[in-house]
Protein backbone atom coordinates (compact mmCIF):
# COMPACT_ATOMS: atom_id res chain seq x y z
CA UNK A 1 0.00 0.00 0.00
CA UNK A 2 2.90 2.33 0.79
CA UNK A 3 4.39 1.81 -2.70
CA UNK A 4 1.03 2.68 -4.30
CA UNK A 5 0.85 5.98 -2.34
CA UNK A 6 4.42 6.88 -3.39
CA UNK A 7 3.59 6.24 -7.06
CA UNK A 8 0.55 8.51 -6.87
CA UNK A 9 2.58 11.24 -5.18
CA UNK A 10 5.37 10.99 -7.77
CA UNK A 11 2.81 11.08 -10.57
CA UNK A 12 1.21 14.24 -9.18
CA UNK A 13 4.59 15.88 -8.76
CA UNK A 14 5.61 15.06 -12.35
CA UNK A 15 2.30 16.42 -13.68
CA UNK A 16 2.91 19.62 -11.69
CA UNK A 17 6.41 20.02 -13.16
CA UNK A 18 5.04 19.37 -16.64
CA UNK A 19 2.37 22.04 -16.17
CA UNK A 20 4.98 24.49 -14.91
CA UNK A 21 7.17 23.83 -17.95
CA UNK A 22 4.18 24.36 -20.25
CA UNK A 23 3.27 27.60 -18.45
CA UNK A 24 6.82 28.90 -18.91
CA UNK A 25 6.68 28.13 -22.66
CA UNK A 26 3.41 30.05 -23.12
CA UNK A 27 3.91 33.80 -23.08
CA UNK A 28 1.83 36.74 -24.18
CA UNK A 29 4.96 38.76 -25.01
CA UNK A 30 4.87 37.64 -28.64
CA UNK A 31 1.08 37.74 -28.99
CA UNK A 32 -0.52 40.33 -31.25
CA UNK A 33 -2.74 42.89 -29.50
CA UNK A 34 -6.48 42.57 -30.01
CA UNK A 35 -8.06 45.27 -32.17
CA UNK A 36 -10.15 47.92 -30.38
CA UNK A 37 -13.22 47.04 -32.48
CA UNK A 38 -13.04 43.42 -31.34
CA UNK A 39 -12.61 44.48 -27.70
CA UNK A 40 -15.60 46.83 -27.93
CA UNK A 41 -17.82 43.88 -28.80
CA UNK A 42 -16.80 41.79 -25.77
CA UNK A 43 -16.26 44.43 -23.11
CA UNK A 44 -18.71 44.60 -20.27
CA UNK A 45 -20.42 47.69 -18.99
CA UNK A 46 -23.09 48.89 -16.67
CA UNK A 47 -26.70 48.98 -17.73
CA UNK A 48 -29.17 50.71 -15.50
CA UNK A 49 -32.55 49.00 -15.10
CA UNK A 50 -35.41 50.85 -16.76
CA UNK A 51 -37.09 51.50 -13.42
CA UNK A 52 -33.95 52.93 -11.80
CA UNK A 53 -33.29 56.63 -12.24
CA UNK A 54 -30.06 58.20 -10.98
CA UNK A 55 -28.87 61.79 -11.15
CA UNK A 56 -25.61 63.39 -10.09
CA UNK A 57 -24.21 66.83 -9.29
CA UNK A 58 -20.48 67.51 -8.92
CA UNK A 59 -19.40 70.84 -7.45
CA UNK A 60 -15.80 71.95 -6.89
CA UNK A 61 -14.88 75.30 -5.42
CA UNK A 62 -11.92 77.05 -3.82
CA UNK A 63 -11.84 80.05 -1.52
CA UNK A 64 -8.95 82.37 -0.69
CA UNK A 65 -9.49 84.43 2.45
CA UNK A 66 -13.25 83.87 2.19
CA UNK A 67 -13.47 84.95 -1.46
CA UNK A 68 -14.50 82.44 -4.14
CA UNK A 69 -11.63 82.08 -6.64
CA UNK A 70 -12.65 78.90 -8.51
CA UNK A 71 -16.06 77.35 -9.04
CA UNK A 72 -16.93 74.41 -11.28
CA UNK A 73 -20.20 72.55 -11.34
CA UNK A 74 -22.05 70.04 -13.47
CA UNK A 75 -25.45 68.43 -13.06
CA UNK A 76 -26.42 65.27 -14.88
CA UNK A 77 -30.16 64.71 -14.44
CA UNK A 78 -30.17 61.14 -15.80
CA UNK A 79 -26.89 59.22 -15.65
CA UNK A 80 -28.30 56.38 -17.77
CA UNK A 81 -29.00 58.81 -20.63
CA UNK A 82 -25.98 61.11 -20.34
CA UNK A 83 -25.40 63.23 -23.43
CA UNK A 84 -22.03 63.97 -25.01
CA UNK A 85 -22.29 67.57 -23.79
CA UNK A 86 -22.90 66.41 -20.22
CA UNK A 87 -19.95 64.00 -20.41
CA UNK A 88 -17.71 66.82 -21.66
CA UNK A 89 -18.93 69.10 -18.86
CA UNK A 90 -18.25 66.35 -16.32
CA UNK A 91 -14.70 65.91 -17.64
CA UNK A 92 -14.10 69.66 -17.44
CA UNK A 93 -15.49 69.89 -13.91
CA UNK A 94 -13.40 66.95 -12.76
CA UNK A 95 -10.27 68.42 -14.37
CA UNK A 96 -7.24 69.80 -12.57
CA UNK A 97 -7.55 72.94 -10.45
CA UNK A 98 -4.37 74.92 -9.73
CA UNK A 99 -4.48 77.83 -7.29
CA UNK A 100 -1.36 79.93 -6.91
CA UNK A 101 -1.24 82.68 -4.31
CA UNK A 102 1.79 84.93 -3.98
CA UNK A 103 4.97 85.31 -6.00
CA UNK A 104 7.37 82.59 -7.26
CA UNK A 105 4.83 79.78 -7.67
CA UNK A 106 5.47 77.30 -10.46
CA UNK A 107 3.89 73.97 -11.22
CA UNK A 108 3.82 71.52 -14.13
CA UNK A 109 0.13 70.65 -14.66
CA UNK A 110 0.69 67.66 -17.01
CA UNK A 111 2.32 65.78 -14.09
CA UNK A 112 -1.08 65.52 -12.39
CA UNK A 113 -3.86 63.02 -12.78
CA UNK A 114 -7.54 63.83 -13.27
CA UNK A 115 -9.56 65.54 -10.53
CA UNK A 116 -6.43 66.95 -8.90
CA UNK A 117 -6.29 70.13 -6.86
CA UNK A 118 -3.02 71.97 -6.30
CA UNK A 119 -2.68 74.94 -3.99
CA UNK A 120 0.57 76.88 -3.89
CA UNK A 121 0.85 79.67 -1.38
CA UNK A 122 3.95 81.74 -0.66
CA UNK A 123 2.25 84.34 1.55
CA UNK A 124 1.72 84.28 5.31
CA UNK A 125 -1.62 84.30 7.14
CA UNK A 126 -3.76 83.12 4.22
CA UNK A 127 -6.96 81.09 4.64
CA UNK A 128 -7.36 78.57 1.82
CA UNK A 129 -10.37 76.27 1.53
CA UNK A 130 -11.32 73.80 -1.20
CA UNK A 131 -14.62 71.93 -1.35
CA UNK A 132 -15.66 69.01 -3.52
CA UNK A 133 -19.28 67.92 -3.24
CA UNK A 134 -20.73 64.92 -5.03
CA UNK A 135 -24.49 64.51 -4.74
CA UNK A 136 -26.12 61.39 -6.14
CA UNK A 137 -29.83 60.75 -6.09
CA UNK A 138 -31.55 57.48 -6.95
CA UNK A 139 -35.20 56.52 -6.93
CA UNK A 140 -34.53 53.17 -5.28
CA UNK A 141 -36.45 53.70 -2.05
CA UNK A 142 -39.19 51.36 -3.24
CA UNK A 143 -36.59 48.68 -4.04
CA UNK A 144 -35.14 48.99 -0.54
CA UNK A 145 -38.62 48.76 0.98
CA UNK A 146 -39.32 45.62 -1.05
CA UNK A 147 -35.99 44.08 -0.01
CA UNK A 148 -36.67 44.92 3.64
CA UNK A 149 -40.14 43.36 3.36
CA UNK A 150 -38.70 40.18 1.81
CA UNK A 151 -36.06 39.92 4.56
CA UNK A 152 -38.70 40.37 7.26
CA UNK A 153 -40.97 37.80 5.65
CA UNK A 154 -38.13 35.28 5.36
CA UNK A 155 -37.09 35.84 8.98
CA UNK A 156 -40.70 35.37 10.13
CA UNK A 157 -41.28 32.15 8.15
CA UNK A 158 -37.98 30.45 8.97
CA UNK A 159 -38.14 28.34 12.09
CA UNK A 160 -34.71 27.73 13.67
CA UNK A 161 -33.54 24.15 13.22
CA UNK A 162 -36.20 23.31 10.59
CA UNK A 163 -35.33 23.01 6.93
Amino acid sequence: MHAWTCRIALGCISIGFGAMAFADDFSFADAAPVAEDALDEVRGGYEMPASLHASMTLERSAYLNGELVVSRSVTIPDIGNMTAEQATALAETAGTIVIQNGPNNAFNVPDLGPASTVIQNTLNDQHLVTLTTLSVEVNSLSAFREMNFQDGLRDTLVIPGVR
